[in-house]
Formats: structure tokens, sequence, C-alpha cells
């Protein structure tokens, strides 16, 4: 008889595949992490307020996800080569609690735009202040926080950047530019998060899917074993009896 479920089987080779491709996306995200704090680095050195996605404990916990992330990549390879009741139970908790903290990352990058806005304010702030803005306004063409009014009304003789755009006419300001910027650091944050959280929930599905099978499999190999040990037993029972 045809199993109800088997329109859900999952091959044992693609239970391994789907945990592979796992482990290859989530190499690649951690290095998009490593990206990200390089950027802070190099671009953003030394300053006290940060929007939340360049702050340290945020790169550390970015981090610390994607390394849980990749080890239960790892227990899945090996849970697709030999099943144990604790690499499954292991696989799905890690699992399920990084698809949970995957999604609300990805979710609350959309929100709180204006907190967002003014962290952005107070790092170049700071940078004005330090007097370190001019690779800003070079690397962005833009010119002191809000435009060239800043040098203008300035109380010490400071001057822009030879590669801004300050003497140029309708040039902006580096808020707005690193505004702009920063932005795509918190959508690639979004993004990664979001890919992350589905192959998660893929993974996981492909899985159960594949165990329980398995499971079925098993359950029906015993009942068939059951069927022949009756059966040899009625038989011999039967030649007993002609014997006598």
């Amino acid at each position: 008889m045809t199993s109800p479920l088997s329109w859900c089987r999952v091959s044992h080779d693609f239970a391994l595949q789907i945990n592979v491709i796992l482990l290859v996306v989530g190499v690649i995200f951690l290095l998009d992490v490593f990206s990200h704090l390089y950027l802070k680095v190099v671009m953003f050195p030394g300053l006290r307020l940060y929007p939340v996605s360049l702050r340290s404990w945020v790169f550390w916990v970015r981090i610390l996800t994607m390394v849980a992330y990749n080890v239960n990549a790892i227990i899945g390879i090996f849970m697709s080569r030999e099943l144990t009741v604790f690499k499954f139970v292991g696989y799905v908790l890690i699992g399920c609690v990084l698809l949970l903290y995957s999604f609300s990352i990805a979710v609350s990058r959309f929100m709180f735009r204006s907190r967002f806005e003014f962290f952005v304010k107070m790092l170049v702030l700071q940078m004005w202040i330090n007097n370190s803005l001019s690779k800003i306004e070079v690397e962005f063409g833009c010119c002191g926080k809000t435009s060239v009014i800043d040098y203008q009304t300035v109380a010490n003789n400071r001057t822009w950047a030879a590669g801004s755009c300050c003497e140029e006419q309708n040039c902006t300001g580096c808020i707005t530019k690193v505004t702009q910027y920063l932005w795509t650091i918190e959508m690639d944050v979004a993004r990664d998060n979001i890919i992350v959280s589905f192959f998660l929930l893929l993974s996981l599905i492909v899985m159960a899917a594949h165990y329980k099978y398995v499971q079925l499999q098993q359950e029906s190999y015993y009942s068939d074993n059951s069927e022949e040990i009756f059966r040899a037993d009625d038989t011999n029972t039967e030649r007993i009896a002609i014997r006598a």
C-alpha cells in the first residue's frame, strides 16, 4: 500500500546537499560581516556613538550568529551521514532559535528610521569636532555637516578637503550622503538575515521530511518482518499437526 506521505519524500543526497549549501551561504555572509567591520575601522574610526549596524556588540552578535549557523550546517552534514537523537535534537533546536533571531533582526532593520538618522547626525558631528571629516568629504563628494555654510560660519579658519565638492553649486552636506550610505549597510544586514532565515527554514523542512520518511520506512520494515515471522510460525504449527 502506498504511504499517504510519499509525496514529501526527500532523498538522502538532497538532505546532505541542502546542508552543504547552508554552510556555503553561512561562510559568505560571515565574510560580509567582516567587510562591514573593515568599513567601520577604515571610514569611521575612534568614535563614541555609531548607528546600530556599526556598533561593536552588534558585530559580535552577528559573528556568533553566523558561527552558530555554520555549526548547525555541519551538524546537519554529519547527521545526514549518521543519524543520532542528540544530533537531530541539537539541529532542530539551534535551527529554530537562529530562525527566530535572524528573522527578528531582519525585520528590525526596517524600523526606527528616525533613531537611525539621529545617530548618523551624531556620527558626522563627532567627525566634524575631531576635524576628521575630510576623508568622508573626499569619499562621498560632500561638504561639511550640512553644506559649505559650515565652513563659512565656523569660528576658526578651517578649510575643506581638496577632493570635496565645496566649490561647486548644489554641493550637499555629508550628513545626507552618509545617511544614504549607512542605510545601505542596514539593508545589507536585513538582506543577509532574510536569506539566512529562508535557508534555515528550508533546511528544517527538508530534514524533517527526510527523517520522517525514514522512520516510516523502518516501521513498515518491522511490520513486514513480523508478518513473515507469524506466517513461519503458522506453517511450523501446521507441519507439527500433520505429523501428529
